[in-house]
């Protein structure tokens, strides 16, 4: 990779160094897109008079994307995210719940007027990525490709830009076979139903 940047006498310091390269190019790999792969839903049981809900297990706290509750048999659109300071003063009054907001806990706003189910929707957190039984959770050629590049503009090696080059090449590629957009918006859900309600004749 950096031709013997890894062996001799300082093969040991030079190893960690080679896996900090990895780990951290696997980090930024994650935070550049909302992958396919790493997208997951739970459902959660939220009780009456609750506000707060633990986060799901699999998921980064910093990556959810929405919820929705469901009312009957109907899952709502997302929920608006942002609980505003004046919001608090009607959290006594219970109804279905219409807002949410990500602390320690996620916080649902008003008090709930009965059970409800919230599906919650994210991104999985990273894995371990430091011993050697450890696999990544992204695709590994692209991190190989952006520890290289990173490690070889460390050593002053003039073929860093080359393996930049490539990663930014390979890093739109893959975005763009990466199943749907970028960043979900509340506007996603504003197409038509997928099927048609009955009509009166």
């Amino acid at each position: 990779m950096v031709g013997a940047g890894a062996s001799g006498a300082a093969a040991g310091v030079n190893a960690t160094l080679l896996d900090t390269h990895l780990r951290n190019a696997q980090t930024l790999l994650y935070w550049t897109h909302d992958w396919a792969h790493l997208r997951k839903w739970e459902v959660k049981p939220i009780g009456m008079s609750q506000t707060l809900i633990d986060y799901p297990a699999w998921c980064n706290p910093d990556r959810v994307r929405y919820l929705s509750v469901l009312r009957g048999s109907v899952w709502s659109p997302p929920l608006k995210k942002g609980i505003t300071p004046q919001m608090y003063t009607y959290q006594q009054n219970p109804t279905w719940p219409q807002r949410w907001e990500p602390y320690e806990q996620i916080e649902i706003w008003p008090l709930t007027d009965q059970p409800y189910s919230l599906r919650i929707f994210g991104i999985k957190a990273l894995a371990a990525f430091n011993a050697d039984t450890d696999r990544a959770l992204l695709d590994d050629t692209l991190i190989s490709i952006g520890a290289t590049a990173t490690l070889k503009a460390h050593y002053r090696q003039p073929d860093a830009a080359i393996h930049k080059n490539s990663w930014d090449a390979l890093l739109i590629k893959l975005k763009g076979k990466s199943w749907g957009q970028d960043v979900f918006k509340p506007g996603d859900w504003t197409e038509m139903e997928p099927m048609m309600r009955p009509q009166r004749v």
